[in-house]
């Protein structure tokens, strides 16, 4: 079969490789869509988190399929597997963590020390022709939901909870830095939650006009003040939450100073280093500043409740590209010039 494999920082390949099959408790699915991340420009243009050494959690190495946000067709399932049957249409979480850390324990596998995802730092990865996953990784799409929309539910989902964490109630009114895949999940999931004041912060102008189509307020924060912009807006008071989805460090600034007081500013995007803030502004409005990892059980669900009522749309923000132009679209994520790729998976490896 065909697949993207990662060798180190900027060396990507796609290459022929065994197709796997499913063992004890594994499911085999044959994908049809996998979406490029910033997880995966991090990896690839920086320093690849799979390692010639294997994995102390799932003993993944280098080479390493990427792709974590997948969707497909079940085509065989292991001994034991009773969760789906073969031609059942999936979606994948793709973390997978130790059980048993204090953090696994307390009910936030989530945050469990020893993390690990499918794609990134586990066996396997979505953008191949076939991938082999545990059982319980797997979730069925409804007959209503299309394998396209499938794909999006890991990253909507991380855009999801940044909305949990924020706590906006309907009526109110939000901030999002960032206009990638996460930030336009943030906001399909604050619209989705009653909150439809929404202003959307994005250098971009294909994700400016994307943030737009969906019913956000724009800004371009290479033509006006943010924070003076959003204060005009909100009359002086803020906005009662702010989602930094960017990884800028001037947008985590903007975010701080554009927030009501004692309201929360929910960190959920990369960053590639230290960022320092104003420690005397988040003092002064008693803000909270949250992070925000993944996502908790329960959300991916909730993410697929919602995109079965229609509270996920695809158009005006997707691309779809081959699996032989994977390079270019982690450039063309990376450099803004796209809002959310998906690769289309050929058939068979003579497409």
């Amino acid at each position: 079969m065909l697949a993207a494999r990662l060798y180190g920082a900027k060396d990507l390949r796609v290459e022929e490789m065994p197709e796997p099959e499913p063992g004890q408790g594994e499911v085999k699915i044959r994908v049809a869509y996998a979406g490029i991340c910033g997880t995966d420009v991090h990896e690839y243009f920086e320093t690849p988190r799979a390692t010639h050494e294997p994995n102390p959690l799932t003993g993944a190495t280098l080479p390493q399929t990427l792709g974590h946000e997948f969707a497909g067709t079940v085509v065989a399932c292991g001994e034991g597997v009773d969760r789906v049957a073969p031609g059942a249409r999936v979606c994948v979480r793709p973390i997978r963590t130790c059980g048993v850390c204090p953090r696994c324990a307390a009910g936030l596998s989530h945050l469990c020390t020893a993390l690990a995802a499918i794609g990134v730092t586990a066996p396997g990865g979505g953008l191949a022709q076939y991938v082999v996953v545990p059982a319980d990784a797997v979730y069925r799409l409804p007959d209503g939901l299309s394998l396209e929309q499938g794909a999006l539910v890991e990253p909507m989902a991380v855009g999801l909870n940044a909305v949990e964490r924020a706590g906006v109630r309907g009526g109110g009114s939000a901030l999002v830095t960032g206009a990638g895949a996460v930030g336009m999940g943030a906001l399909f999931a604050l619209r989705a939650h009653g909150v439809h004041d929404v202003l959307v912060v994005e250098p971009s102008p294909s994700r400016r006009a994307a943030a737009r189509r969906h019913g956000a307020r724009v800004l371009d924060p290479g033509a006006v003040d943010v924070v003076e912009q959003v204060m005009s807006h909100t009359r002086g008071r803020g906005v009662d939450a702010a989602i930094e989805c960017s990884g800028r460090p001037e947008a985590l600034d903007a975010a701080i100073r554009s927030v009501a007081a004692r309201a929360p500013v929910v960190m959920v995007a990369l960053y590639s280093g230290p960022v320092a803030i104003d420690a005397s502004v988040v003092r002064l409005a008693e803000l909270a500043l949250l992070g925000c990892e993944a996502y908790p059980d329960g959300v991916f669900e909730r993410v697929i409740e919602h995109m079965a009522a229609g509270h996920y749309p695809t158009d005006g923000w997707l691309d779809h590209i081959p699996l032989g132009d994977t390079l270019a679209g982690l450039h063309d994520v990376r450099d803004g010039r796209r809002v959310k790729v998906l690769v289309d998976i050929p058939a068979d490896s003579a497409s």
